[in-house]
């Protein structure tokens, strides 16, 4: 008897083992997701098809078309993801612009005792080497359209850590070694820009682009968006935000989501400016071309 009820017992797994798998081969990829596979490629597989369906869109995000017209912005055949190449060079007015070239961007300075002339041959004052229309870039970079905070941050490095919509890339608050120093920060122009090396770049908040609002400044290279000191959604400045001066919430281009978003963080530097990016990246950044 006992040896029939063993027998039963094995005839009734078997049953319910091909009832079983009979169900997992004909679900649909987000059923199955929900069993536990002994194949981990199986799983990634998966994963990452389910993801695919959910993260990708037909037409471009909204936030994407603020950039400025000479930034190229191509979505990605399969909708997951966005290139942005832009030549490094603002669509906005600039000292640091040549008065005598094509571009009729430039203007006179504000602090022409301080900032000085950007003329190569000329040195006086604090303002860096070099007009704007003698660097042609190629700043290529592409984001993934729902990026994710990574389980650890990366710190920043010298260099475009990601571009803005004018077009010009955006630095964090170095300046080779070190942090921007008031002497430094004396030849930036009015949107906290600068020209050398190799590019005009912002590293304070650039007025042409926000100033204290919740416009959009640009992305990221880890693909969040960057916006403004301030929060669209309360229309006040946020207090929620982590180390990177980011969060997760509303913005005028989130639909009915909320997504990590970073800010300029409304706090002062040296008494009287405000740091474009001056934290780590909390997702994983994204090399340029």
């Amino acid at each position: 008897m006992i040896e029939l009820k063993r027998s039963k017992t094995l005839l009734c797994v078997i049953a319910m083992t091909s009832v079983l798998s009979a169900c997992v081969s004909t679900s649909n990829d987000n059923d199955s997701a929900s069993f536990t596979s002994t194949d981990s490629s199986t799983d990634t597989d998966t994963d990452t098809t389910a993801s695919t369906g959910d993260d990708c869109v037909k037409e471009l995000p909204t936030a994407y078309t603020e950039f400025a017209s000479h930034v190229d912005v191509v979505l990605s055949e399969d909708g997951c993801s966005v290139t942005l190449e832009s030549n490094g060079q603002p669509d906005h007015t600039s000292p640091y612009w040549d008065p005598d070239g094509m571009s009729g961007l430039w203007v006179a300075p504000e602090n022409p005792d301080v900032f000085g002339d950007p003329d190569p041959d000329n040195s006086s004052g604090q303002a860096s080497p070099g007009y704007i229309d003698d660097y042609i870039n190629n700043y290529n970079l592409t984001v993934s359209l729902s990026p994710e905070l990574a389980s650890r941050t990366t710190a920043t490095s010298l260099g475009a850590i990601g571009i803005s919509v004018s077009g010009a890339p955006i630095f964090n608050d170095s300046e080779g070694p070190v942090d921007v120093t008031l002497q430094v920060i004396q030849g930036f122009d009015s949107n906290g820009g600068h020209t050398g090396p190799e590019t005009y770049h912002y590293h304070l908040e650039p007025k042409a682009i926000s100033f204290d609002d919740d416009s959009l400044v640009g992305v990221i290279s880890d693909g969040f968006l960057i916006y403004g000191r301030k929060c669209n959604t309360i229309g006040d400045y946020p207090t929620d935000l982590d180390a990177s001066g980011g969060h997760t919430g509303f913005t005028q281009h989130t639909g009915t989501e909320e997504e990590y978003h970073y800010h300029v963080v409304n706090e002062t530097y040296l008494n009287d400016y405000y740091l474009l990016f001056a934290g780590d990246y909390q997702g994983t950044p994204n090399a340029f071309d």
